[in-house]
């Protein structure tokens, strides 16, 4: 009897892994976002990515320099919150925060990058992902006692 459980649970092992390996229909994560890019507000040929906050108090436009995110590799991003009509939030870089992580490995980035604001849009240097597979950035805004966050997925390989 022990010996036909391990066979089966073996058989089922290898289905899931040549499933797996077939299925080709897996989507990126950068590549999902970058599917709800906007030409109009592109800069420097990236496209422009968007998420909403958690309780819809902002929307989050962001672009990366270069696109796609090199794996090991400084790289920086601009960023600017609007409110539900569209407009800019007009808010000091003391109300946001920026940061990313690896949520499949528990830990984020060994830089901390440096946050200025220029012509309306926020500039975030250096950001640096050392580790190939899915990280997250996270914008956070604050207001009073409440902070949201808007989140975007990327895979690095």
């Amino acid at each position: 009897m022990r010996h036909s459980t391990r066979i089966l649970s073996a058989c089922l092992v290898l289905n899931c892994l040549w499933f797996g390996a077939c299925n080709d229909k897996q989507q990126d994560p950068q590549e999902q976002h970058s599917a709800r890019q906007t030409p109009a507000d592109e800069i420097q040929g990236s496209p422009t990515l968007k998420a909403d906050a958690n309780a819809q108090g902002f929307q989050l436009e962001l672009i990366t320099s270069p696109h796609p995110i090199p794996l090991n590799e400084d790289f920086s991003l601009r960023f600017r919150l609007l409110d539900a009509s569209g407009q800019p939030l007009d808010d000091s870089l003391e109300h946001i925060a920026l940061d990313a992580d690896m949520p499949e490995h528990g830990h984020g980035m060994k830089v901390a990058p440096v946050l200025s604001q220029d012509e309306g849009w926020i500039e975030a240097t250096p950001l640096l992902f050392h580790m190939p597979g899915i990280w997250e950035i996270y914008v956070d805004h604050t207001q009073g006692h409440v902070t949201e966050r808007a989140q975007l997925s990327f895979r690095v390989f």
